[in-house]
């Protein structure tokens, strides 16, 4: 079992992932003007965005999936969910090439409640330690 500093070094790592999605969506497009079009690609590619949520629903289940043990707060793996469903919606359902601005709103979207829900869970989880002494 996870201590809870290491469930918190989780939900800090999503934060971090999540603030680095953000960014990659709003900084891209000034980029990739000043990028050659093969690098663009390479950034830009559809199994790379595919992949990257794989890895993100993995971390995300290492920080949701204990925190919720801890608190039963329903409200952090709502946020997560939806989070990740948005996600994956833009990676896997949206056509390639065609609505790239829908992509990037759904993909902002998700970034942001995942964000938020790490913070809310890395709270709850202090607040559960705070609550219990000597649980730690």
């Amino acid at each position: 079992m996870l201590s809870v500093a290491g469930r918190s070094s989780w939900d800090g790592l999503g934060q971090i992932l999540s603030a680095l999605c953000i960014s990659h969506c709003v900084l891209l497009p000034l980029a990739l003007g000043l990028l050659p079009a093969a690098t663009a690609e390479l950034v830009e590619g559809e199994a790379l965005h595919q992949g990257l949520v794989f890895f993100v629903v993995l971390c995300a289940g290492m920080a949701f999936v204990p925190g919720w043990r801890r608190h039963r707060r329903v409200e952090v793996p709502g946020l997560a969910v939806t989070g990740l469903v948005l996600l994956g919606g833009a990676a896997f359902l949206l056509p390639e090439g065609q609505s790239e601005s829908l992509e990037t709103g759904l993909t902002l979207g998700g970034g942001v409640l995942l964000a938020v829900a790490h913070a809310r869970n890395r709270t709850l989880c202090r607040e559960c330690c705070a609550l219990k002494p000597g649980a730690a």
